[in-house]
């Protein structure tokens, strides 16, 4: 009993002490004495009540807390508590019961001092909070800025198209390669807008994604069919594709994009791609795009999906490089997920794969 008094009593780290029947302070060790401030003299026999805040006290909570450990055996909570000086801590609390032959005797309380943990922790919480907030103004204003560009790069649009074709044959060669050049980065900078545009509503905070039962084969129709000027329909091998719910017009979106870098990144050989769909163990389909395009070196398998990247040895000049980064925004909308296979030379597929 003595040397077990000894141990407990040098223990700094945590508060160790005993409260009768009635929550009055019986023991006091030096942690207790290091953590909340009071020492033997000024606690013993005082109702432990006395380290708990103002409110803590009226609502009654130190005796529903023994009510508890007599019951159950335990009571255990993290919460706050008052030193002698008056400064709060963060202290984990333990309050086990005591008997002696079946007669409940008194409780063993053991409190750890945790205000460092606690303050990082809500240090880290409210980083988090912040940065989620300068996200959500971040992507309202360029849902506000892609929308308000549409109209006055159109304007520009027209009208120098309408300078190339009224004065072409008086303005001179250097001025209509000038605005041939004109209208060339006018219309990369309408895209790069659209897709901004795209990738805003798609990312929009607190939007609802509106969903509805999708037939797959009719969205891949579609989005074949608007690329009809750069894509002949024999040159697409189609398997059967399911009916999961989703967004229509951003699965078409999706196929669209897909086969748009199939076709810009592809090789010497005519172009053509295997479109196809599995069911998986997880409840859910893995679907594939696969090309015989030049391929992608392994270099880029982290950076592929990131906004405004463009692989080498395509039309770099024409792509936004924000493609595959909507894509990836649109299968994690619908709770999937999309990666790639591929080698220089072989060809890439693309998987992603969506819940059922």
């Amino acid at each position: 009993e003595e040397l077990f008094r000894l141990l407990v009593s040098g223990v700094m780290d945590y508060g160790i002490f005993v409260l009768d029947r009635t929550g009055h302070i019986v023991t006091w060790n030096e942690g207790a004495q290091r953590i909340k401030g009071y020492t033997a003299e000024d606690v013993i026999g005082k109702h432990f009540s006395m380290f708990y805040t103002k409110e803590a006290q009226d609502s009654r909570h130190p005796d529903k807390e023994l009510e508890i450990a007599t019951e159950v055996g335990r009571y255990e909570e993290e919460g706050w508590r008052v030193r002698k000086d008056g400064n709060q801590f963060w202290a984990s609390v333990v309050i086990s019961a005591m008997h002696d032959g079946g007669q409940l005797i008194g409780f063993a309380k053991v409190t750890r001092d945790l205000t460092e943990r606690r303050l990082a922790e809500a240090q880290r919480e409210e980083n988090a909070r912040a940065n989620i907030e300068i996200n959500e103004e971040l992507q309202r204003l360029a849902y506000v800025v892609s929308h308000e560009l549409q109209a006055p790069i159109s304007t520009i649009l027209r009208y120098s198209n309408l300078l190339t074709v009224r004065y072409q044959d008086r303005l001179g060669e250097d001025a209509n390669d000038f605005m041939a050049k004109i209208s060339s980065s006018t219309k990369l900078i309408a895209r790069m807008v659209d897709d901004l545009w795209t990738y805003a509503r798609i990312t929009k905070p607190n939007q609802e994604l509106e969903q509805e039962q999708v037939y797959m084969t009719n969205v891949l129709r579609d989005a074949i069919a608007e690329l009809k000027d750069k894509l002949d329909d024999q040159e697409v091998t189609r398997g059967e594709l399911p009916s999961i719910p989703g967004n229509r017009q951003q699965f078409v979106f999706l196929f669209k994009e897909l086969i748009s870098n199939a076709i810009k990144y592809r090789s010497s050989a005519p172009p053509h791609l295997w479109i196809e769909a599995r069911p998986d163990h997880n409840n859910g389909w893995v679907f594939s795009v696969k090309d015989n395009g030049i391929g992608i070196d392994k270099v880029y398998t982290g950076e592929i999906f990131k906004l405004y990247h463009r692989l080498k040895g395509g039309p770099e000049a024409s792509a936004t490089g924000m493609g595959l980064a909507i894509c990836k925004k649109i299968v994690q909308r619908h709770r999937g997920h999309i990666w790639f296979e591929s080698a220089p030379g072989q060809g890439s597929t693309f998987y992603f794969w969506l819940p059922n």
